[in-house]
């Protein structure tokens, strides 16, 4: 485990990330304050959410998202956005 001041952390943020990377703790302190990072692996870039325990502001947000108006696309309407994209880089 390494311990720094918020200011040298500031300075070597880079540095620090890549060695918590793997998995050591990095412990930033201000004062008296004491705030340890860690490594959070996110798997498949899939969010550990669990419904029953976040809030309620964000459940009602996924679902909100999940029964929003999609516009269903045929493969002629994405032909025709794909079209459209070549001509406009060949004008480029």
């Amino acid at each position: 485990m390494k311990t720094l001041t918020v200011r040298v952390a500031k300075e070597q943020m880079n540095k620090l990330i890549a060695e918590g990377h793997p998995g050591d703790a990095i412990v930033l302190t201000d004062g008296e304050r004491r705030v340890t990072l860690e490594a959070s692996p996110i798997e498949s870039g899939a969010l550990d959410l669990d419904l029953e325990e976040d809030s309620p502001e964000l459940a009602a947000e996924l679902l909100k998202a999940a029964k929003g108006p999609f516009t269903p696309y045929s493969r002629q309407d994405l032909e025709a956005v794909a079209q459209q994209v070549l001509r406009e880089k060949n004008r480029e």
